[in-house]
């Protein structure tokens, strides 16, 4: 394993086209914005030639369009793409190894082009090199340095690299656990988890949009109308209060196993807007405002979602003239998920991270979610772990190359089965 190890350091920033670092340069240069879901097609050719060059057997499955549309309206001129790739070794186990490779926006103020990626110290800089681009590097250039020194792995290896997880990961791990495509024992989720803690589960999500009708009048009469917006105001203020108390329950809370407390909680407004047609001189007839509620492996996403409704339903008969309903085009569940970390699977990988950090690794669950819940809903143990960076999802996103190194390192120690039974 020191001479894969070697091989991996030796490799990190080289200009040749083996670079472990030149591998994300050019996976961050394929701008894969989601929404709408640009270069998929791209990212995956690039993809299924890569793992090709490791004589991976490779097999790319688009979502069919009429499926996909359903999800997504534009689907027909962004289609759903994803790429699973396996080293089949005739081994008993397989281990399963996903990475999502959609990125956000990326917006303004960037120190230098977020597509164009560089290198500054240890920093490898550009959008999608931290989420999670840097993942899918550091498994192909695992396997590319167990190949290149001669080493079979301890198990089949069989990874995917998906599609839109940054809008729920329906159409990406969704649908190839829906299609039977996973077809493994272990599962990494490349994402939830760095440096020494694993991550073992993440929060759930319930997002919606909340609608209100008003009644349009001239600006200079607001009397003979019903505004909107101050309704929408109340709205808010009761939702605040209501939610506030709800969210104060301590059944709800969830102990993490390092003994971290995660509370749910929501964002109210993340998105809003008023009529098309509105002016300054205009009672508005119409507002619309989004609702972000993140729900603990204590409590239940269909409860929570219903809750929701409880609430509406209260605030339009306890506020006068108000009408307000839930926009059920716009409302996405996705559940909390927590895997026993005494499940072995999990504890060899703990020896592997705690024998390669030189520290007691531990485990986490996180705030966010990742496409976890996904592939270990049939009970298959899984795990969330991948390279440390910062600043994903915002400006001059980075991933830190000694520690893109050291989880390369981690994933070789893994696919050979050091520690597992």
């Amino acid at each position: 394993m020191e001479k894969v190890h070697q091989f991996i350091s030796s490799h990190q920033q080289s200009v040749e086209k083996s670079s472990l670092c030149r591998l994300l340069q050019d996976l961050v240069r394929i701008p894969t914005v989601n929404p709408p879901g640009n270069h998929y097609s791209e990212m995956v050719d690039f993809l299924a030639d890569y793992a090709r060059s490791l004589d991976l057997t490779v097999e790319t499955y688009q979502v069919p369009t009429a499926e996909a549309a359903v999800v997504v309206p534009h689907a027909g001129d962004y289609p759903r793409l994803n790429l699973i790739a396996r080293w089949d070794i005739g081994a008993e186990k397989t281990i399963h190894f996903n990475s999502h490779y959609d990125v956000v926006p990326a917006g303004d103020g960037w120190t230098r082009s977020p597509f164009d990626p560089w290198i500054d110290g240890d920093w490898l800089y550009g959008r999608g090199a931290d989420d999670m681009k840097d993942s899918i590097a550091a498994t192909l250039f695992a396997i590319r340095a167990l190949k290149e020194n001669g080493l079979t792995p301890g198990y089949n290896i069989e990874c995917s690299f998906t599609c839109d997880e940054e809008i729920g990961g329906q159409l990406g791990v969704g649908e190839i656990v829906r299609k039977g495509l996973v077809q493994a024992d272990y599962i990494v989720n490349c994402e939830g988890g760095s440096k020494r803690e694993i991550g073992c589960g993440h929060n759930g999500i319930v997002w919606g949009e909340v609608v209100v009708y008003g009644k349009p009048a001239h600006g200079s009469r607001p009397h003979h109308g019903i505004n909107a917006f101050e309704k929408t105001a109340e709205l808010v203020m009761l939702m605040k209060e209501e939610l506030d108390a709800q969210l104060a329950d301590p059944n709800r809370i969830f102990v993490t196993p390092s003994q971290t407390e995660r509370k749910p909680t929501v964002n109210i407004g993340g998105v809003f807007s008023g009529p098309i047609s509105g002016k300054v001189n205009t009672v508005p007839d119409y507002a619309r405002f989004s609702y972000d509620r993140r729900v603990t492996p204590s409590e239940d996403v269909k409860l929570v979602a219903a809750e929701m409704q409880e609430l509406i339903d209260l605030a339009n008969h306890t506020i006068p003239d108000l009408k307000a309903e839930l926009a059920q085009e716009s409302l996405l569940l996705i559940s909390p998920c927590y895997v026993r970390p005494d499940d072995p699977f999990l504890k060899s990988f703990q020896q592997i991270v705690t024998r390669r950090r030189g520290e007691v690794a531990s485990f986490q669950t996180t705030t966010g979610f990742t496409d976890l819940h996904f592939l270990v809903k049939d009970g298959k143990p899984g795990l969330g772990y991948g390279p440390w960076g910062q600043n994903g999802h915002g400006i001059d996103e980075r991933v830190s190359i000694s520690d893109l190194i050291r989880t390369t390192q981690i994933y070789t120690e893994l696919m050979i089965g050091a520690g597992l039974d």
